[in-house]
């Protein structure tokens, strides 16, 4: 379960929805390394995980890491700290693709706990860093409309997926504090069918 203190991390509820999807990437990770379920319960929530992740680093690729690069041109300190995010992320990329390369083969419960938690050290760290340096930097740097796009590149295309996955466990505090930041028809598809249907087709681990 989140952490109740979720909301208030970097002092700021603007990241209410970046947090609540970093607590189930560890989350997740954390469940696959001590679950004793079938190997084939556990690779479709390898799956399941492993898209999240593309997901989301990819959506920071794209509509984050570049404005925020070109807000802080000329100051060497700030790009210093996004060329360290930039190479945190292709560093997760390759434990996430020899992990898969595991799941896939059947590779014995041994190799998958390996795997899995030398991703989780990587994942982990990068995922504090940003929330600690990277995250406060650009709330000061961002006007509120700006701070809007990038929550909602973030939430993306498939929030379908995205925001039962996130938020089925997490503390009833902060899915409350995120739901309403969504757009009313977003949040009444999470309750009415998004929610439902994840806890519906999600087997535990």
């Amino acid at each position: 379960m989140a952490s109740s203190s979720t909301i208030q991390r970097n002092g700021r509820a603007e990241w209410a929805l970046m947090n609540v999807i970093h607590d189930a990437l560890r989350r997740d990770l954390d469940e696959l390394l001590h679950t004793t379920v079938s190997q084939t319960i556990a690779r479709a929530r390898w799956t399941v995980f492993r898209d999240q992740l593309r997901l989301h680093l990819a959506a920071e690729n794209a509509a984050m890491w570049p404005l925020v690069r070109a807000k802080l041109k000329g100051d060497p300190t700030s790009q210093a700290l996004l060329e360290a995010m930039e190479d945190e992320h292709q560093l997760i990329g390759p434990l996430q693709a020899m992990t898969d390369d595991a799941f896939i083969m059947n590779a014995d419960p041994g190799r998958l706990r390996h795997l899995l938690t030398r991703l989780r050290t990587r994942l982990t760290s990068h995922l504090a860093h940003e929330e600690a340096e990277a995250l406060p930097l650009i709330i000061q740097i961002m006007s509120p409309g700006e701070l809007d796009g990038i929550a909602r590149a973030i939430r993306g295309r498939h929030a379908a997926r995205t925001l039962p996955w996130a938020l089925a466990h997490a503390n009833p505090h902060v899915r409350t504090e995120v739901l309403s930041q969504l757009p009313t028809p977003v949040s009444l598809f999470y309750r009415k069918v998004g929610l439902p249907r994840y806890i519906r087709n999600t087997s535990p681990v």
